[in-house]
């Protein structure tokens, strides 16, 4: 994940401790300094059994200290809240308990007892700068608070303004953009929301980044080779339970990606899995050889940290003639490792440094820099029937890559079993089953363009059978999958050639997720198409395929993209403006629905309305409503006076064996359809957008004390 600029503190720590390392090229037992880990696992990283941030105190403790604990600047003295730039730590004392803080002040064990001062082969920090970073961890290790503190939170609860001043405006557009790269999970999804599975070519950078974090968590995990959680034991359910050709294809493949999904979460708590549209015109299904061929997040590259490590580190090195050659390349993305030493032997590179060790050092810069790539994936790469490079897909397995209109004839079909499969197994395979399903198969795993027959080999798999004997091609006895000396070697065929080892590569995952996709709006136009058999179990779990009829018991819904600016239930808005919001070209160039969603609204106690404005930071309740940013309205039935005693409107929490019903006054979500102006403003050339909303009392008057929320979010949908 890309650093933050020295604007954050969080920033501020990160350089100080990189100008005091130096060169130092130390790694701590954990492949790197510990700062320059994601946020999220600096907070809970342990360096030979030291957790360099200590463990978060009761927030009792701050109250004990004057404070109300969260963070504010707000104090028993002083209710009000003090002057700019006073702030009560919200965890006292943590800093000064952290390994990191002992460690960059010579503390034991960093006083050469045990281990030396931190940084280790570097210079010492100063003592203002540890003091710095001390005040940090008790600020609870904020990824996105600049360094002069404004009371934001108060002036908007006197005014119920949610957008701020000029004066301030930098500071907190800071704030609002990294609460989305390292902010704690229930910031980036509210409590009791559905988890958005987007689609891949419309996430933002920080949301790929995350799904790269999660993936790799789960790889780090196969060095236990008993954890069940592990990338490896999660692949191997495929291999050994996996279902096709039959009605329970789709619903367990439903069960496996939430059971991978929940293994995501486990290790990095606002993971999602994303889908692939594989039809999207920037894929050219008509001509897919000459398209994107996979997704850009799935693609190989150099950073300038692989690079830099490919020329200076990597045993053996890249000579520094040849080094500056192909230094242009740092930054672009490939398909494949063909592709990419093409375009280093192109740049007249010597090709023993695409061969042998060299090559091995290359797919480790990959490996560090996209966890999502795979080395056993030769996308769009077929050879013909006698052995030669260059064919396309449907000259080699006589297959075509699915187009737009063979979806819509699939999602035209009546019946489950021309749709997803009958109920005799391999006797009723499902068309959606068949292509896109095995098709996307075949042409992401492909056939190694570098292989050479052994010597020994008589005979070949002809091109035109491989389409129909894919678990046959690849090879799984004796292989240690997910190490480097398996990703090494030069496979003849991709693993996602074969069911047996297709989920051991990443992009198994979106392309099942898209498959679940059209499985979820076949659904929506045939509420009463089912598959015959509900009461069969789906092992390795105890899920009937009855279970998996409904995707919302899962906790998830496809959309093309979504945003989250989290707001908090703290101090009531009156009028909210966010940040800007990047649209992705990918977005821009089409999409059904686009929605504002304000999350867990409480119940509120007198009606109103919420008026949405795109692109009009500056709408009030004087805003006609046929203003062109005029996006929509929602209005709220307010609750009225309570007629109970204290607690009697209440919403009760849970407990165990509490069998009663779902409050009334529960927490609930609004939408808000603002396609029609969202739409106008992106055909007009806008590429980012932000919403506005005023909140009307029914006096037609701008309410400044009622509206709560959670947080706002604008959704496309497809």
């Amino acid at each position: 994940m890309s650093d933050k600029g020295a604007a954050t503190r969080y920033g501020r720590v990160k350089q100080i401790l990189d100008a005091a390392a130096g060169a130092s090229t130390a790694d701590y037992g954990i492949g790197g300094p510990p700062w320059r880990l994601p946020l999220r696992r600096l907070r809970e990283v342990e360096v030979y059994g030291v957790r360099m941030i200590a463990p978060e105190t009761a927030v009792a403790a701050a109250k004990e200290a004057g404070g109300c604990g969260c963070g504010c600047a707000t104090t028993a003295q002083s209710p009000g809240g003090d002057a700019p730039g006073e702030r009560h730590p919200r965890y006292p004392g943590r800093g000064d308990a952290s390994g990191l803080v002992k460690g960059i002040r010579g503390q034991a064990p960093y006083d050469g007892s045990v281990f030396p001062r931190i940084p280790w082969g570097g210079t010492a920090v100063s003592a203002s700068d540890a003091s710095f970073i001390a005040d940090w961890i008790d600020d609870g290790c904020p990824a996105d608070d600049v360094e002069t503190v404004l009371p934001v939170a108060a002036e908007r609860a006197d005014t119920g303004e949610a957008r701020i001043t000029a004066a301030n405006v930098e500071a907190v557009a800071i704030r609002v953009a990294d609460a989305y790269d390292d902010g704690p999970a229930e910031r980036q999804r509210p409590a009791g929301a559905v988890r958005q599975r987007m689609n891949l070519d419309c996430m933002l950078p920080h949301q790929v980044e995350t799904l790269r974090e999660a993936f790799r968590e789960l790889y780090a995990l196969n060095k236990w080779p008993a954890d069940r959680r592990s990338f490896n034991n999660l692949a191997l359910i495929h291999q050994d339970h996996c279902q096709h050709g039959w009605e329970r294809f789709l619903p367990w493949h439903r069960v496996y990606l939430y059971e991978f999904e929940q293994a995501m979460i486990d290790v990095v708590p606002d993971a999602v899995m994303p889908y692939w549209d594989f039809t999207m015109p920037r894929y050219r299904p008509e001509c897919p050889q000459d398209g994107a061929i996979i997704p850009e997040s799935f693609k190989l590259f150099l950073t300038p940290g692989t690079f830099r490590w490919l020329t200076h580190e990597a045993r053996p090195a890249l000579p520094a003639a040849d080094a500056r050659k192909i230094a242009g390349l740092v930054g672009q993305t490939f398909a494949s490792l063909r592709r990419f030493f093409d375009a280093v032997t192109a740049l007249e590179v010597n090709k023993k440094y695409t061969e042998g060790e060299h090559r091995e050092r290359f797919i480790d810069a990959f490996l560090a820099a996209n966890s999502l790539w795979y080395p056993l994936r030769y996308p769009a790469e077929f050879k013909n029937d006698q052995g030669q490079p260059g064919a396309t897909i449907q000259q080699a397995v006589h297959y075509h890559y699915p187009r737009a209109e063979d979806i819509r004839e699939i999602l035209a079909l009546r019946t489950f079993r021309d749709f997803g499969g009958g109920s005799i197994y391999n006797d009723s395979f499902g068309f959606l089953d068949q292509n896109p399903h095995n098709t996307m198969h075949i042409w992401t795993g492909g056939m190694n363009p570098d292989w050479v027959a052994p010597s020994t080999q008589t005979a070949k798999l002809a091109g035109k059978d491989a389409g129909t004997a894919r678990n046959r091609v690849v090879r799984v006895q004796r292989r240690a999958m997910h190490t480097r000396g398996d990703m090494y070697v030069q496979a003849e065929y991709g693993d996602m050639f074969s069911n047996l080892t297709a989920s051991y590569d990443p992009v198994f995952w979106p392309i099942h997720a898209n498959v679940d996709r059209l499985w979820w709006e076949w659904q929506q136009a045939h509420p009463a198409g089912i598959p015959a058999d509900l009461d069969g179990v789906l092992t390795p779990w105890s899920y009937t395929t009855a279970d998996t009829l409904d995707i919302a018991r899962f906790g998830y819904e496809y959309v093309k993209s979504t945003h989250l600016v989290p707001v908090g239930l703290g101090a009531p808005v009156g009028r909210f403006v966010s940040k800007p919001i990047d649209v992705p070209d990918a977005l821009a160039a089409g999409f059904a629905t686009a929605e504002v969603r304000l999350h867990r609204v409480p119940q509120l106690d007198r009606s109103c309305f919420v008026r949405v404005f795109l692109n009009l930071p500056d709408a009030s309740a004087e805003t006609p409503i046929d203003h062109p940013a005029y996006a929509g309205y929602l209005a709220v039935f307010g609750h009225g006076e309570c007629i109970g005693g204290p607690g009697h409107c209440a919403v009760p929490g849970t407990r165990p064996y509490d069998l009663r019903p779902r409050s009334h006054n529960t927490p609930r979500n609004h939408r808000v359809n603002v396609t029609r102006t969202a739409r106008a403003l992106i055909e007009g050339g806008a590429r980012r957008l932000q919403i506005t909303l005023v909140v009307i009392g029914v006096d037609y008057c701008r309410d400044d004390e009622l509206l709560r929320l959670e947080g706002v979010s604008l959704t496309f949908l497809d």
